[in-house]
C-alpha cells in the first residue's frame, strides 16, 4: 500500500473556499478509482493555510491510474487552483511497512 500526500499553502482568507473546493472534487474518487483505499482532507491546526490531501492506494498501478505516468513527481491539480495557492503543491509518497 502507498500513501500520497499533496500539501497546499493557501493564500490568506481563501482557506475555507479552497477546502470546500477540494472536498467537492475528491468526493467521487472512491467510486471512480478502484485502487483508492481511503482518503481525507486535512487542515493544519497551527496554520490553517496548510492543507493536505492524503490518499492511500492499493499499489503503484492504482496510483498511476489516478495520477498518470508522472505520479511520483507531478501533483494532480484542478483548473484555476493557482488562484488559491501561495506556491505550487508539494508532493510526497510513503510505502506502508507491516
Amino acid at each position: 500500500m502507498l500513501t500520497r500526500v499533496s500539501e497546499a499553502l493557501v493564500k490568506p482568507g481563501r482557506e475555507e473556499e479552497f477546502v470546500a473546493r477540494v472536498r467537492e472534487l475528491v468526493a467521487g474518487f472512491p467510486t471512480t478509482y478502484e485502487g483508492l483505499l481511503g482518503h481525507e482532507v486535512l487542515v493544519d491546526l497551527d496554520d490553517p493555510r496548510r492543507v493536505r490531501y492524503v490518499s492511500r492506494w492499493r499499489d503503484e498501478q492504482a496510483l498511476e491510474d489516478y495520477a498518470g505516468a508522472g505520479w511520483r513527481t507531478d501533483p494532480v491539480t484542478f483548473p484555476d487552483e493557482d488562484e488559491y495557492l501561495l506556491q505550487p503543491l508539494t508532493l510526497r509518497h510513503f510505502r506502508h511497512v507491516d
